[in-house]
């Protein structure tokens, strides 16, 4: 009887448990919770992060607090984010380069991204536009391409970072090209674009969030978007494609992962909250005028995302033969 009664108390108690997690998710959460963005302030990265850390305080009811750390394309900021505790009080930003491509480009990460992190939501959807100095004379990529062809190795290409999509979209042009142009990378997009308003630097792969003002301001030229089709804010602006050139087209995504562990009524909730930030009509509009498409998709569909991203990249990586430390 004592061995019966104690088989039952046991049992009561298991069943008891998902009920207790989801109470513990529901108070989720209960103190400040830390954003980790791998990048410099003021990038395209942080300019997303930062307007959806203000919208996610009022739904979820404490402080959404963005810790930048700049350095190795991302791999600083993830590499926290693996480490830290499971308990959904810290999550990282990423877009599609560090998250799927950084596995493949570097030999000896401090971390494995399919095993220590989760994907949780991605919140934009865009590609990348190519950018020339103003000062430039020269208006288009057929333009822009001839004039690189007559100075081999005069001309500088900045990136936010070695390995990164900016950086693998550049290397996807030159090669497809065949010119003779340098690779300076930078630690973030926003000190090479200041390279590049400086005369530094002659060209630029990067979301118009980041330049959008400096377009604007006519202090930076976009020649090519490397969409399939025209990006909605700047659609005097012709693709690649158009301009005879099919298979120059760079896609480029921001969203967030956990660490592995993160318990899944965290996940979902913030999963669900994301959901709400994303549709406000502040935060559309935010991303908007920086030239963003507001775009979410939850854990299952970011997870397909990667491994579609990996599986373009990896022979284009390999063809190059880029590695990294």
């Amino acid at each position: 009887m004592q061995r019966r009664t104690f088989l039952t108390a046991a049992a009561a108690a298991t069943l008891a448990t998902p009920p207790l997690v989801s109470a513990r998710a529901q108070d989720y959460p209960t103190r400040p919770v830390r954003i980790i963005v791998g990048f410099a302030p003021g990038g395209g990265s942080d300019l997303v992060a930062r307007p959806l850390a203000q919208k996610l305080q009022p739904l979820l009811g404490q402080p959404f607090v963005v810790e930048n750390r700049g350095g190795a394309n991302g791999n600083l900021g993830l590499d926290a984010v693996a480490k830290s505790a499971p308990d959904g009080y810290t999550f990282g930003h990423v877009n599609n380069s560090v998250i799927a491509m950084n596995p493949l480009l570097y030999r000896n990460l401090p971390f494995n991204a399919k095993r220590d992190l989760v994907p949780l939501v991605t919140v934009t959807q865009s590609a990348l536009f190519m950018m020339i100095p103003a000062s430039l004379p020269v208006r288009t990529l057929p333009e822009f391409i001839e004039y690189a062809r007559r100075r081999p190795g005069e001309l500088n290409f900045g990136s936010g970072g070695a390995g990164g999509i900016t950086h693998l979209g550049f290397e996807l042009f030159r090669n497809q090209m065949n010119l003779d142009i340098s690779h300076v990378p930078y630690r973030g997009s926003a000190p090479a674009l200041q390279d590049m308003l400086g005369g530094r630097i002659q060209l630029m792969m990067d979301a118009i969030s980041l330049a959008k003002p400096q377009v604007d301001a006519g202090l930076v030229r976009a020649i090519a978007f490397l969409g399939r089709e025209r990006h909605p804010a700047l659609n005097t602006v012709p693709t690649a494609v158009e301009q005879g050139y099919p298979d120059l087209v760079v896609p480029s995504w921001q969203g967030f992962v956990a660490p592995a562990g993160t318990p899944a009524p965290v996940l979902a909730r913030l999963e669900d909250a994301f959901r709400r930030a994303v549709a406000d009509p502040d935060i559309q509009s935010v991303f908007a005028t920086q030239g963003q498409n507001a775009v979410f998709r939850g854990q299952q569909d970011m997870a397909r995302m990667i491994q579609e991203e990996e599986a373009r990249w990896a022979p284009i990586i390999r063809d190059l033969n880029i590695q990294l430390d």
